[in-house]
């Protein structure tokens, strides 16, 4: 399996391309699926833009393009497509308003991990103490405003939010860096300890190795390891980028994340904001659905018996 692809060798000798997918990086994820009866192998490629928006943002076909020429380049012939994916993953963002009656779960949330995008074991690993809380609630025959307030406090707690915000600050930092620098930022990733980048890559009380980023002192070691292991051009974007996202939304969100409560504090209660209605990014949604509907199958999947019937 291959994960976190950002390399840029078929587009040597094309600058404007070089120039265009460096300033607009996508990554591919690999994972070989089996082997067929001719000799072939099935695989699931995935050409994916880890996070964007407004100039960074592309487009599924963008997407497409680059995945057919990054794999022609690697001399590897596609004889036919099961199924193609179109996954558009809002990340980031506020939490829900904890002071309404309705509760919010899974991407509703926003359990989405705002750094990697990940989103089902977090929802899963909540699950549980949500239920729970709701039924003491019910049980003890308290309000509903009531138990729906100890629910979005299950989920969103203090402690689950000051690692939210440390996450949220990796996602607005990878969103900023060119592809040179997103290699040497997971160059650095993946050269920590394995129980340390898998606790992040998930990031939620209950799953494994979260205890690596549960507290101000686990993520402060956590970034102190990954900053020594980053090449120079990467630290320097780190420290310049630290700084300007400090100054624009002030020292309760990353530093507050990284250092004792005695300092900066950990956050209100409850999460009590008024928003306009966001509908996400249709654009993306209306692209999806006009090729979800143009595609055609051209391979069968193993085991599956073609529904087309031939009428002499």
């Amino acid at each position: 399996m291959t994960l976190f692809d950002y390399r840029t060798d078929q587009y040597d000798g094309n600058d404007k391309r070089l120039k265009q997918v460096s300033e607009t990086p996508t990554f591919m994820y690999t994972m070989p699926l089996g082997t067929l009866p001719n000799g072939g192998y099935r695989v699931f490629f995935e050409e994916t833009s880890l996070v964007g928006r407004g100039d960074r943002r592309l487009t599924f076909e963008e997407c497409k393009i680059r995945a057919f020429e990054r794999l022609a380049y690697h001399n590897i012939t596609v004889h036919g497509l099961e199924e193609e994916e179109f996954c558009y993953i809002p990340m980031g963002g506020e939490l829900p308003d904890q002071n309404q009656r309705v509760v919010a779960f899974g991407g509703s949330a926003n359990m989405v991990h705002p750094s990697t995008g990940y989103q089902a074991c977090r929802m899963i690993a909540s699950a549980r103490g949500v239920a729970n809380t709701i039924s003491n609630g019910i049980k003890s025959q308290l309000l509903p405003d009531v138990i729906a307030k100890q629910a979005h406090r299950q989920i969103w707690n203090k402690t689950n939010r000051l690692e939210r915000d440390f996450q949220a600050f990796g996602g607005d930092f990878l969103m900023e860096q060119y592809v040179e620098n997103l290699r040497g930022f997971f160059i650095a990733f993946f050269a920590i300890k394995q129980p340390i980048w898998s606790g992040f890559l998930a990031g939620y009380p209950g799953l494994p190795n979260n205890h690596h980023h549960d507290s101000w002192l686990s993520r402060l070691n956590f970034a102190l390891s990954m900053f020594f292991q980053m090449p120079w051009s990467v630290r320097i974007a780190m420290i310049l980028f630290s700084i300007t996202h400090t100054i624009q939304y002030g020292p309760n969100t990353l530093l507050r994340s990284l250092t004792p409560s005695n300092l900066f504090g950990d956050g209100p209660e409850d999460v009590n904001i008024q928003l306009d209605s966001v509908l996400g990014d249709n654009e993306a949604k209306q692209e999806a659905r006009s090729m979800i509907s143009q595609f055609t199958p051209s391979a069968v999947k193993p085991g599956v018996i073609s529904e087309i019937i031939e009428v002499p």
